[in-house]
């Protein structure tokens, strides 16, 4: 499996994490507590890292860590598990947009193997800085201009609403 090294963990999942948590929260109407989203992005990172060692079959990676994420969102911002594992799904694929356009574009560009890339602390941060401006321009414009694909803070006191508990 991939080996990534501590200083790109620091300098790439970290950020990496936390803006996804922030995407994925902010697109259902749910703006956490900066404290709480290093916090989640600290932990996920590591659980990203770990999970990276692991001798297992190539994409079950990718399974195992979110649903690990999303199990970390939901212990430590005590949402709804579905909640959690929604806006996870949400960041995730609009990540994965993202870096599947970028990525491709930069080894083009730089022609530069992936292979060496991977080999390379420095150079894996200095591909991430592309991925990871245009995952803060997304999560900035969604906080800014205050869009939500769900407004779960609405949902929640209208269901409570229907359901006789507010009112």
């Amino acid at each position: 499996m991939d080996r990534m090294p501590l200083v790109a963990v620091f300098f790439i999942s970290i950020p990496e994490e936390i803006m996804l948590t922030a995407l994925g929260l902010l697109l259902f109407g749910i703006k956490p507590p900066l404290k709480r989203l290093i916090l989640s992005g600290a932990i996920q990172a590591t659980i990203s890292y770990l999970v990276r060692m692991l001798p297992i079959v190539f994409g079950v990676h990718t399974l195992l860590q979110g649903l690990l994420f999303t199990v970390v969102i939901w212990l430590i911002l005590k949402i709804p598990f579905r909640v959690a594992l929604a806006a996870m799904l949400v960041s995730i694929s609009i990540y994965t947009v993202i870096d599947a356009t970028i990525v491709p574009i930069l080894l083009e560009t730089t022609g530069i193997p992936l292979e060496t890339i991977l080999a390379s602390a420095k150079l894996r941060i200095l591909f991430f800085l592309p991925q990871g401006a245009a995952m803060l321009l997304i999560v900035l414009l969604v906080y800014y201009l205050d869009f939500k694909l769900i407004d779960y803070n609405n949902t929640i006191k209208y269901h409570n609403y229907e359901e006789g508990k507010d009112g």
